[in-house]
């Protein structure tokens, strides 16, 4: 029997970084009917005192491996120093850094969703414990803490549960998500949630995942997916507590738990994958010697225009295309730690914002930072863990450019086929819904990947205004985003660019360019997101390529771009 309550309240005990506690809050908010989470209880324990450490210290000062490891994170520090000397170069070049993100205020949070946050030094103090049964709440969620007591855990209706990320029943504990997976070669690591009991990891199992190890996973990118996919079994166990059709098995076999390693085995196991498994390395097309040239001559000039945005509180738009995030071999794709590690780097130079608040800031006239935006074509189901994963991690707002009938046939891309490149399958719609839900910003990519050169009022329709048609009725939200596929000057007739201005407020193309405050906003040029990070900073402040000529004559060659609103006089006056 099933019921929808009306209040299923939840508690969440947890540790962990604000951001991601929210972003767990507003999913169960969200997409849970009836459930709510009613409280937030986090430990934040004091530092060992300076004089325990210190003897810490010294006491491990005759064991050679930690002598090694201390010698070790020396030439980390030095290199770390070496680092900051460059990133310190790039926040001159780009006339400083942008303002950091608001830190995430769990307390504003809980007053405006309506639920109760304490911070303890204990979780097991009595007024901890009081403040979780004041709540009276259904269920808990063990969220990154330490070992728990039953005077705590036990308090929830239900009692509480809790996230295993590791092979089942072969559980192993402590060490990054994925070491011991990999270096057994297995081929996969679990993600379960389970019940919280006082014997550790005996609790019944309530949900279960897999995440199969790619060739270019690593132990950052597991630990990446596997958090996200945590979090969904979480949001779809308190939807079954709520409705009473959870369904509990008991754990089988015996688990096996193995101490964390050392830091100084931890770097010898990470030394071992690395000949076991070859990684993705950042593909370049351009040799070593002609980005230093590029760099040497074309910075400085790159320096002085963006000193003067900043003193004009106007900085171009650049907005990054790419397709796949994937860590299987795939000519259009970057792995999920390498794409990570660009998020890093952007967040650091640049401000990240949404298509529509790019839009925003040049229709003001005022883009006060270097700014950037992400965007992806096709809609490969790929993203659909691995850009989730990311945005789960660092909060960056992505769009999603994707072709309708794909999503409703599951046929694989035809410029994938031609290439011989198999398995690389489309989002399906109710992935494409879920991460619309979780903030991703939605577009249309026509509905069959159409070369929109063409010059077919009735064919060109249906691709472009129908798939707008398509993806509004499927997840019920105004589409007005459109990005031509291929993007260059040949795949944009001007008949196409005409039924685009009709349909969407803003179309993108992709031959590259900025956008500046005061051109024509119906249409935004793009650059391709080169893989390695040399060629993305160079390509991002212009000096790789110059921007193509934007002017449209009827005499043009293909190679020159035509305007959104020449386009559409054009083909009306076709």
């Amino acid at each position: 029997m099933t019921t929808t309550p009306s209040d299923f309240r939840v508690v969440i005990f947890s540790s962990g970084d604000p951001a991601q506690i929210a972003r767990l809050v507003r999913r169960i908010d969200t997409e849970v009917p009836g459930a709510r989470v009613c409280g937030v209880l986090s430990e934040r324990r004091p530092a060992k005192p300076l004089a325990k450490r210190v003897t810490s210290f010294l006491r491990n000062l005759g064991d050679p491996a930690f002598v090694r490891f201390a010698i070790r994170r020396i030439g980390h520090a030095s290199r770390d120093r070496a680092l900051g000397a460059g990133r310190a170069v790039l926040d001159l070049v780009h006339a400083g850094r942008p303002a950091d993100a608001p830190a995430v205020d769990l307390e504003a949070l809980g007053s405006s969703l309506g639920f109760a946050v304490r911070y303890t030094t204990d979780y097991h103090a009595e007024e901890s414990l009081a403040f979780v049964r004041r709540l009276a709440p259904d269920l808990g969620i063990v969220y990154g803490t330490r070992i728990l007591k039953p005077s705590l855990f036990a308090i929830p209706r239900h009692g509480s549960i809790n996230i295993h990320k590791r092979k089942v029943p072969d559980y192993r504990g402590g060490g990054p998500i994925g070491l011991w997976e990999m270096l057994d070669g297995q081929a996969e690591i679990g993600v379960t949630v389970h019940e919280v009991t006082e014997k550790l990891d005996a609790g019944h199992v309530v949900n279960t995942a897999t995440i199969p190890i790619e060739p270019f996973d690593t132990l950052t990118s597991l630990a990446l997916k596997a958090h996200v996919i945590g979090n969904d079994l979480l949001v779809r166990s308190v939807g079954e507590y709520a409705s009473g059709t959870v369904r509990r098995k008991p754990q089988q076999g015996t688990g096996k738990m193995f101490r964390s390693p050392t830091p100084v085995q931890l770097a010898e196991h990470e030394r071992v994958l690395a000949g076991l498994r070859p990684g993705y390395r950042a593909p370049r097309s351009r040799s070593v010697g002609k980005l230093l040239a590029k760099t040497a001559l074309g910075m400085p000039a790159a320096a002085v225009r963006n000193w003067r945005g900043r003193l004009r509180g106007s900085h171009p738009v650049r907005i990054l295309f790419h397709h796949v995030v994937a860590d299987r071999p795939h000519r259009m794709g970057i792995s999920t730690d390498e794409f990570y590690r660009h998020v890093q780097f952007l967040r650091r130079h640049y401000r990240i914002v949404s298509l529509a608040d790019a839009l925003e800031a040049l229709r003001a006239g005022r883009v006060s930072e270097p700014t950037v935006v992400l965007t992806f074509d096709d809609g490969y189901r790929d993203n659909f863990l691995t850009l989730r994963a990311i945005v789960e991690e660092t909060g960056v707002p992505i769009t999603l450019f994707v072709s309708s009938e794909h999503m409703t046939t599951g046929r694989e891309f035809a410029h994938d086929i031609r290439a011989s490149e198999r398995g690389f399958a489309p989002l399906t719609w109710e992935e494409l819904a879920q991460m619309q839900r979780e903030g991703f910003e939605i577009g249309s990519h026509t509905r069959t990947h159409f070369d929109c050169g063409s010059r077919e009022p009735g064919r060109l329709s249906g691709e472009i205004l129908g798939s707008k048609r398509e993806l509004e009725q499927r997840l019920r939200v105004p589409i007005d985003l459109f990005s031509f596929p291929g993007g260059l000057p040949a795949n944009m007739s001007p008949e196409a660019m005409a039924l685009a201005a009709q349909g969407y407020r803003c179309v993108v193309s992709a031959f590259g360019g900025t956008n500046e405050p005061g051109q024509d906003l119906r249409h935004l040029k793009r650059w391709f997101h080169a893989s390695h990070r040399w060629e993305l900073e160079l390509q991002l402040q212009g000096v790789l390529e110059r921007e193509p000529p934007f002017t449209w004559r009827p005499d043009a060659s293909p190679a020159t771009i035509p305007t959104l609103s020449d386009a559409v006089v054009s083909a009306r006056g076709a």
